[in-house]
């Protein structure tokens, strides 16, 4: 253990930093790194490093003489997301003892913004034809379905050709509805304060009728969380889909639905941070998401669903967008998350 002057400097950095002494045990661990790996540093005085970062390095000896940086480490932690993590191993006395300094970077903050930056540049690309496409056919249809409401007159109930104009009138109107959701809602409501467990509550009650009897709902909720400045129909379709699909996905196998809410503090959203966000994810245990499409899951019609429209997802991330917020992913099989972030703000604004 470093000297207590030592171990203040240590203690003020916001870099994470652990000691290894020859023995290659951990002598010191800073709060910094207790908060990447969501452990309490004294507790993990004695422990091998290996404990923490397995298979960074085969061999401390090979640091001996050199500093040696490893980028796009994975850090695996029971019961939390997998961090990204850059770390740089250094031959470092302290008190006297010869050892190693670890200097951990989180990274996955950085990787998160790049990729949301691209994936959101793909999508707006993609969201514009789709748009365009449903534009230009949304003039044609009305035409047809008007025309076919005319003719219907003509015909009574029981005239053959009364059926066929039915089958007309309604694929036309299916079609019209279609057409409706590539387009989005047009145009986003005032916000007003809202409680983010009403709208999961409200979410919930909707879905009731519709949910398998083996998929069971598990709530974790953060009652602190203060109301949050939202289009409250718009955010009910938005989480609608959410749980829709994660009660899907459990059809044949069953499972728990968990949803949780938390609050995350300076949380980058785009190109801006935010003193505090507040988290709902939704978990299924379902069957996950095929890797050949799951890049492309918030673009317009892709779907990995037999009867699905591939608009749910992209109708949910609009109405995100709408709100500073976003919707992220992650997918395996019997562990699907997607998490919301949106902004804590005092009020809305102002356009």
């Amino acid at each position: 253990m470093p000297n207590t002057f030592f171990a203040e400097v240590l203690e003020g950095l916001t870099t994470a930093v652990i000691w290894v002494n020859s023995d290659e045990k951990i002598r010191f661990m800073n709060v910094a790194a207790g908060e990447i790996f969501q452990v309490g540093p004294s507790r993990m005085s004695g422990i091998h490093w290996q404990t923490l970062l397995p298979g960074l390095v085969e061999e401390l000896d090979m640091t001996l003489d050199k500093r040696v940086t490893i980028h796009e480490y994975t850090v695996s932690i029971q019961g939390l997301d997998k961090l990204r993590v850059s770390c740089t191993i250094s031959p470092y006395e302290l008190d006297q003892q010869m050892g190693w300094l670890f200097e951990v970077y989180n990274t996955e903050r950085h990787h998160r913004i790049v990729e949301e930056d691209e994936r959101w540049h793909q999508f707006e690309a993609s969201n514009l034809l789709a748009k365009t496409l449903a534009h230009e056919v949304k003039n044609p249809l009305a035409g047809i379905l008007g025309a076919t409401q005319l003719l219907q007159r003509r015909f009574t109930d029981n005239d053959k050709e009364s059926a066929f104009l039915d089958i007309i009138s309604k694929e036309v109107t299916r079609l019209k509805n279609l057409v409706n959701r590539m387009l989005g809602p047009q145009k986003t409501a005032s916000k007003e304060a809202h409680n983010i467990h009403e709208l999961i509550r409200y979410v919930l009650q909707i879905v009731e009728g519709e949910k398998p009897e083996n998929v069971y709902i598990k709530l974790d909720y953060d009652p602190s969380i203060p109301d949050i400045y939202m289009d409250f129909e718009a955010m009910v379709q938005a989480l609608l889909n959410l749980v829709q699909n994660g009660m899907q996905a459990m059809e044949k196998t069953g499972g728990f639905l968990t949803i949780k809410t938390r609050v995350e503090h300076k949380f980058t959203l785009g190109a801006k941070t935010y003193p505090l966000v507040a988290m709902i994810s939704v978990k299924d245990e379902g069957e996950g998401i095929p890797e050949s499409v799951f890049d492309s899951i918030f673009y317009p019609m892709v779907t990995s669903k037999k009867e699905g429209t591939g608009l749910g997802l992209p109708v949910a991330q609009n109405v995100l967008r709408q709100h500073d917020g976003l919707i992220v992913a992650e997918s395996e099989l019997g562990n699907t998350v997607f998490t919301v972030y949106l902004p804590l703000k005092q009020k809305e604004d102002k356009a």
